[in-house]
């Protein structure tokens, strides 16, 4: 078995990287991951890893980081989110996770069909004067978006036609549009002020040269509830 070992649990919105967590012990194989939970309805979900359950109940939007503890340099890993009262297994996906790698695990959907995901961060740091982004569409109720940055003009959108549920891979953006403007609308051919679903209010807090993972999502884990986009940072070499 292994055992998920909670190095801290982070703010939501822009949060700490890694970068800076305790050097593991001697001998000890590694691998970190960063665990969300965005399913309406559910304040907070319990986590187990191999059937070991994480001590502390992930809150809805909050970044909650670890260490898990391999056999070998390469591992299958099975991660289980499960409801916090009842403890009813919600969602189950087993992935091959490497030593020194970082990974989020994500889960989101409706507490009647949760999707989960397990995705191996891409650490590389962008181009000078870029940042990283990548965006999860989590919103209930919305269709298609796309998301645009440093403006709303054609040229400024950079993501397109995103549906429900689905993650854009990384991609890079000039830190400077990236501080000026994040706009998302509902999916069209051109930008229109009634499509509008939001613009971002955290630009000021992005950094040049950093990576972050984004989510639009419900402010809270009430089902009704106005929609954010939440930010998060994650590590870079």
């Amino acid at each position: 078995m292994k055992k998920l070992f909670i190095l801290s649990i982070l703010f939501s919105l822009i949060c700490l990287s890694c970068t800076d967590d305790p050097e593991p012990e001697p001998n000890q194989i590694r691998a970190y991951c960063f665990l969300f939970h965005f399913i309406p309805e559910l304040g907070s979900v319990t986590w187990a890893v191999d059937e070991v359950e994480v001590p502390d109940e992930s809150i809805y939007g909050m970044q909650f980081a670890g260490s898990i503890i391999l056999d070998s340099e390469t591992e299958a890993i099975a991660f289980t989110v499960k409801h916090s009262g009842t403890k009813e297994v919600l969602a189950s996906e087993t992935v091959q996770i490497e030593k020194d790698k970082y990974y989020t695990v994500i889960t989101s959907g409706s507490k009647e069909d949760v999707t989960l995901y397990i995705n191996e961060i891409d650490t590389g740091r962008p181009q000078e004067g870029n940042v990283k982004f990548q965006l999860l569409h989590s919103a209930p109720g919305q269709n298609s978006i796309d998301l645009y940055m440093g403006g709303t003009s054609p040229e400024k959108r950079r993501v397109s036609d995103l549906s429900y549920l689905d993650l854009t891979v990384p991609f890079e953006i000039l830190d400077s549009e990236a501080r000026a403007s994040i706009t998302v609308s509902k999916h069209s051919e051109e930008f229109h002020q009634d499509s509008l679903i939001l613009s971002s209010i955290f630009n000021q807090g992005i950094i040049s040269g950093a990576s972050y993972f984004s989510v639009l999502a419900n402010a809270t884990f009430e089902p009704v509830s106005d929609l954010t986009l939440w930010l998060y940072n994650l590590p870079t070499e």
